[in-house]
């Protein structure tokens, strides 16, 4: 059976904006793991080195070129999509969507440090937290929406599209064997994408 994935091609300029940036620093930090090692979500240096930048960055770097990749593809059809209804909610859907995606970041990124200020030896890289965040906030946004749709089965709901998220992050992790893909701070993310979805985007909810 061929798969076929159906992605938005409507202008969402502030998702290639974040996606290209992701991928030119990623690249560099892959090839560059001093780099690397600087930008990562390393909760003991933020706490008790007052690296605060690294609450950001760490969405900039990945591990390596597969998972860059899934992050790249999920952070495309999902984020492009949620872009894009937000774009014909309001002429500021794309600061709206930067508003979702940025406090899906500092929820993630940010309980988890807390959580793990003491533990020298913890860390985390990537963007999917933030991407899971959106995620979420797009299932609460439009819910009946279909970003993913797939030959013979047609297309999904938003609201089951969290669930196959987590799935290809589980079956990347059992295959790779990378401790640094963590659950954990996914379900922050997700947190912080229905806040998000509260805050930013209210009149959409019903």
């Amino acid at each position: 059976m061929t798969l076929l994935i159906t992605i938005s091609r409507s202008m969402s300029p502030a998702t290639y904006g974040l996606a290209t940036t992701i991928l030119i620093v990623s690249l560099i930090g892959i090839y560059r793991r001093n780099i690397f090692a600087r930008l990562l979500l390393h909760p003991y240096s933020i706490i008790h080195q007052r690296e605060y930048y690294r609450l950001f960055t760490a969405d900039f770097v990945h591990n390596d070129l597969m998972h860059l990749i899934l992050n790249e593809v999920t952070l495309y059809v999902f984020c492009s999509d949620l872009e894009e209804v937000l774009r014909r909610k309001s002429e500021y859907g794309s600061w709206q969507f930067l508003e979702i995606f940025f406090i899906c970041l500092a929820t993630s990124n940010i309980l988890y440090t807390l959580r793990y200020r003491n533990n020298f030896d913890n860390s985390s890289a990537g963007s999917s937290p933030s991407v899971m965040g959106c995620l979420f906030a797009f299932m609460i946004i439009d819910p009946h929406g279909t970003a993913v749709n797939f030959a013979f089965i047609g297309g999904v709901e938003n609201i089951y599209t969290g669930l196959i998220y987590i799935l290809l992050l589980i079956y990347y992790k059992w295959r790779k064997g990378n401790e640094m893909i963590n659950h954990e701070i996914h379900f922050y993310g997700a947190l912080g994408g229905i806040l998000a979805a509260f805050v930013v985007s209210p009149p959409t909810l019903f």
